[in-house]
């Protein structure tokens, strides 16, 4: 089974305030999201990270992978320094490292896969292409605008419910915004000039 998740930040004390998650140091937030993550994933599970799993590096960012079940595929985020450089050191913790991902799952349906969310993809506006992404995590603004994406769908954990997402999840989760959406950046019935200004663009 696939798994999708971003912006852990593994160690990163500064995120419990900036994302007001609901966690009284980095040690607590640290084993809830471990915690979190192995009741949902098997070992024979694929994960994919869309970014931004630790700021930290060496044997730090190493261990934190460690704990975690599943087959680990990271998408690079702008704060994974540990992987920027050397990806080979990460292969006996990661199946691999890239940027971008098109992800063609038996369902028929292909994620589209960045750490960074994309107005427009590869297929973008056709039911069976979904792009996912992260970086924006619960910040409103970034948000109400990124959700006037048609199939799209920010996975990261302050949206998440600090877990990883299966396929089903995130095609429910899709279905649902798709449903609230009149008129979309991307979709089939698009925005006008004007309510594309009054989105701030």
């Amino acid at each position: 089974m696939n798994f999708f998740t971003a912006d852990l930040h593994f160690g990163h004390a500064n995120i419990i305030k900036y994302c007001s998650r609901p966690y009284s140091s980095v040690e607590e937030m640290d084993q809830a999201l471990a915690d979190n993550w192995n009741a949902t994933v098997t070992d024979d599970d694929d994960v994919w990270i869309l970014g931004d799993f630790t700021m930290k590096r060496g044997q730090v960012a190493r261990n934190y992978l460690l704990q975690l079940k599943g087959r680990k595929h990271l998408i690079l985020g702008n704060h994974d320094y540990f992987a920027f450089k050397h990806p080979e050191q990460w292969q006996d913790v990661l199946v691999d490292i890239m940027r971008y991902k098109e992800l063609k799952l038996g369902s028929g349906y292909t994620f589209t896969m960045m750490h960074f969310p994309l107005l427009f993809w590869n297929d973008s506006g056709k039911p069976h292409s979904i792009m996912l992404y992260g970086h924006i995590h619960s910040m409103p603004y970034c948000n109400a605008i990124a959700g006037k994406l048609y199939n799209a769908l920010n996975v990261g954990v302050d949206v998440s419910g600090y877990k990883p997402l299966s396929e089903k999840e995130v095609l429910d989760k899709v279905s649902e915004l798709n449903q609230t959406l009149q008129r979309s950046i991307n979709g089939p019935q698009p925005l006008s000039m004007e309510e594309i200004a009054r989105l701030g663009y």
